[in-house]
């Protein structure tokens, strides 16, 4: 007869090694790469208004594993402010809202964001169903991409009689210069591009013009308020640093 002990060590070593499979799909290093690849999608989209908000830690995403799987659930939490500014741009336009509703798109109410997704071990990623609109996380992320393209729309908006004080670097300078005498020339002032590129400094700090470049690529965005006041401000200083169209 066997000893009754032996039999309970050897279920006792099963049971652990049981315990230990189901938590070694993801160890912490899997876990940080998918919190590090979920806010890298994010930036991915080019929404300059997200990007600034996980730079700035107010848009935060959190990665834990679910108790007896290999799959996690992904949380988003968002500024309540954001939330609030960008709902009341949308209940001033009732169509837009209707019009993204039909397309799946609809902004967020609460600040915490939660979703449950599967995993892909090798390479490790999410599973392609979870990330689709109609799983949560899809869900949830087109909800927080469509917060901050909202944003922008305000944010990129220049008060008239403001002055810009936050300093653009060399690097942007240098750029929108290269822009300007790539689609402007002048017969009368040599450094007109320059003249141009100063001026619109004084007016528009970095990010805003981030967040208006963002919008000039955006079809949905063509004819806000933000782009009419840039554009005119563009042409003022056209002809005021005497720019003419190539």
């Amino acid at each position: 007869m066997r000893n009754p002990m032996f039999r309970h060590l050897v279920f006792a070593i099963f049971s652990i090694i049981s315990f230990s499979n189901a938590y070694a799909c993801l160890d912490d290093k899997a876990i940080l790469q998918l919190k590090a690849n979920e806010e890298a999608h994010l930036i991915s989209r080019n929404v300059a208004t997200m990007t600034d908000a996980i730079e700035d830690k107010l848009l935060s995403v959190q990665v834990k594993q679910l108790d007896d799987t290999c799959g996690v659930t992904i949380t988003y939490r968002l500024p309540d402010e954001d939330i609030a500014e960008a709902n009341k741009l949308l209940d001033s336009n009732p169509a837009k809202r209707i019009m993204l509703a039909g397309q799946g798109y609809v902004l967020p109410t609460q600040t915490t964001l939660i979703a449950n997704a599967g995993v892909n071990l090798n390479p490790l990623s999410i599973k392609h169903q979870d990330i689709l609109q109609s799983a949560d996380l899809g869900r949830n992320r087109a909800s927080v991409e469509l917060l901050y393209a909202t944003l922008a729309q305000t944010r990129a908006v220049i008060i008239p009689n403001t002055k810009n004080t936050e300093p653009w670097p060399m690097s942007l300078m240098d750029q929108e210069k290269s822009l300007c005498e790539s689609q402007y020339t002048s017969d009368s002032n040599q450094s007109a591009c320059t003249c141009k590129t100063d001026a619109i400094s004084k007016k528009v700090s970095p990010r805003q013009l981030r967040y208006i470049k963002y919008l000039q690529n955006d079809p949905y965005s063509s004819t806000t308020s933000a782009l009419a006041i840039y554009r005119d401000l563009s042409e003022q200083v056209n002809f005021e640093c005497k720019l003419i169209k190539r």
